[in-house]
């Protein structure tokens, strides 16, 4: 019998390997071109950085370095082949409203609204804050009380909006896409970068929580 982690590792391979079917012969150049990501044609390598992390690719067999999620594997290679070199617009919009969108991205806007309020719009706004700059978020001023934008990938940032608690008010949030997301991924992958920056916002929040428990204890 197959463990979970042996069944993972399977599913992965079977969506890594079209992916790479669809990279095979495309040019660095036109990949640089349509991605942002810069091309070392010395070293024949793509790097970049995403949600905080230093990432290098090795052209063309496509080797992703240093190992990644699956999901933000996937989702590397996927944006590769789908970027069209539409530059991000700077206009905000909610996952539903991708063409094709309405039932994953309306679901997943809900979903995120609930988890944000929950777990970050009632906690801590100093840790909170902090947990976004490990992800390579980049404070910007807004009508919220703190707005986050963070890089995917150079041409697809994520925005986040959240509004903290207070004696009257609970805590809220959500989590934009620019206008231009559908010339970089498809619904399914806007859903999946966007479930991946709060799972990784939420685990970096609660580590610094957690240490900083810690320390009171000491």
């Amino acid at each position: 019998m197959m463990t979970d982690s042996r069944i993972r590792n399977r599913a992965f391979d079977e969506m890594r390997k079209p992916a790479l079917q669809r990279l095979e012969g495309k040019e660095p150049g036109m990949i640089e071109k349509n991605t942002g990501i810069p091309y070392d044609r010395e070293k024949n390598v793509f790097s970049l950085k995403s949600l905080g992390k230093k990432i290098e690719i090795q052209y063309p067999c496509y080797e992703i370095r240093p190992e990644l999620n699956e999901w933000h594997h996937l989702l590397l290679l996927h944006y590769l082949d789908m970027a069209d070199g539409a530059e991000p617009e700077g206009e905000p919009m909610a996952f539903g409203d991708l063409p094709g969108g309405m039932a994953r991205g309306g679901g997943f806007d809900r979903q995120s609204e609930r988890t944000l309020s929950r777990e970050l719009g009632n906690g801590n706004p100093a840790q909170v804050r902090k947990a976004c700059g490990m992800l390579g978020g980049e404070i910007k001023p807004s009508n919220a009380d703190l707005c986050a934008v963070f890089s995917v990938f150079p041409f697809y940032p994520l925005t986040l909006k959240l509004w903290f608690a207070d004696e009257d008010i609970p805590g809220s949030g959500r989590m934009f896409l620019d206008k231009s997301a559908a010339h970089f991924l498809s619904v399914e992958d806007a859903v999946t970068a966007g479930t991946l920056l709060l799972e990784e916002l939420i685990k970096e929040y609660r580590k610094l929580c957690q240490e900083g428990y810690t320390k009171r204890k000491d």
